[in-house]
């Protein structure tokens, strides 16, 4: 199979970037293949783009692992940007169909992509459960979101990666993201992921969950900057949550065949 693939990275989230028609690349085996093949160091998800009927283009996200997963924010936001520089779309602002709906995204500036998010909803009450409480999210994806101050990289994997395979959330397992507050409108995010199994360098989705929580226990308001490991994202809300945005650099680094 012969592929064009590009190489892209959401505040240093990692992806490969497809854009074809072929429905044969949907399949867990190619995705792992096409990962494997890219030689890159760190490579966290594939987007595989396509033409649609209701929306500008189509998004499936895969993780690394090959699992399909709903959505992805920054891998949205570098598929815009793809698409934009690739001239497959010509308007700076374009929407995208996604796992979990359609989202408008708008190239704002050089490298910096701002995406329409889906209504967060809470799925659950407060779990406790080994040395933590925290809350089931879904804001497009899945997310367990938990206080925890000055962690450290090597908690994250080890607690995120219990906390992921933990009974609760079986047997899809959940993404888990540990969060600081620093001020009203500033917080660290650090995050664990399912199906890529390791901590993130950026989890847009995730930010944008526990922004949510810290909203709704009326402890952030908008705009709030989330600092994560490779960079800085931006969550812009109404009171409702009806009008959620998440900006924040995207790239596209090389086409790599």
């Amino acid at each position: 199979m012969k592929l064009n693939i590009s190489k892209a990275n959401g505040t240093q989230n990692h992806f490969l970037i497809i854009y074809s028609n072929d429905s044969s690349i949907h399949n867990q085996n190619n995705i792992i293949e096409i990962v494997k093949s890219s030689n890159s160091n760190r490579i966290d998800g594939v987007l595989v783009l396509s033409d649609s009927h209701s929306s500008d283009f189509k998004m499936d996200y895969y993780n690394n692992d090959g699992t399909w997963e709903s959505m992805c924010a920054n891998g949205a936001r570098c598929a815009a940007l793809y698409m934009y520089e690739k001239n497959i779309v010509t308007s700076e602002k374009m929407t995208i169909e996604a796992g979990d709906g359609q989202h408008e995204v708008e190239i704002i500036g050089a490298n910096n992509v701002k995406l329409k998010m889906s209504t967060p909803k809470y799925c659950s009450k407060k779990i406790e459960l080994l040395e933590v409480s925290g809350f089931h999210v879904d804001s497009g994806a899945t997310h367990f979101v938990v206080e925890y101050k000055n962690i450290d990289d090597k908690t994250v994997k080890d607690l995120g990666s219990k906390i992921r395979h933990d009974k609760e959330f079986e047997p899809r397992g959940i993404n888990v993201n540990f969060y600081e507050v620093l001020n009203s409108h500033e917080i660290i995010v650090k995050t664990y992921e399912k199906g890529i199994e390791d901590l993130m360098m950026s989890c847009g989705s995730g930010s944008v969950a526990c922004v949510y929580h810290l909203s709704k226990t009326k402890q952030v308001e908008s705009p709030v900057h989330v600092h994560v490991i490779g960079g800085k994202l931006q969550i812009d809300f109404d009171n409702e949550w009806d009008n959620v945005w998440i900006s924040g650099h995207a790239e596209i680094e090389n086409d790599i065949n």
